[in-house]
């Protein structure tokens, strides 16, 4: 559970870091030999990873909480908190995220030429 989590702040840093590096001057010069090449990430991949990421923290929160209505004893009540609270974060913050992407997207289609 923790790795989704770990795997939401990546997603988060790297949109970080790309907003730093759509902020700077060098963006808008030309490229020169001695400007290191930036790997190239595919917004779309980042994006679906972290649904699926969202996805799997839901599936198993859903799990463990049917387990636990089953009188299963190995699964206790404060570990299906945790997980169902872990997986409302994420899904908020990827609500958050989705919301800002379209947002960014009705703002450059808005843009006139």
């Amino acid at each position: 559970m923790i790795q989704g989590v770990s795997n939401m702040s990546q997603l988060l840093a790297e949109m970080d870091r790309m907003k730093g590096i759509a902020a700077s001057p060098s963006v808008l010069a030309p490229a020169s030999a001695a400007t290191p090449a930036v790997p190239a990430t595919d917004f779309s991949h980042v994006f679906k990873g972290a649904v699926d990421q969202v996805n799997a923290l839901q599936s198993r929160a859903n799990d463990l909480a049917q387990a636990f209505e089953m009188g299963d004893s190995k699964v206790d009540l404060t570990q299906v908190m945790v997980t169902m609270q872990k997986a409302n974060v994420a899904f908020e913050g990827m609500t958050q995220v989705r919301n800002k992407f379209i947002n960014a997207y009705k703002e450059i289609m808005n843009m006139s030429i």
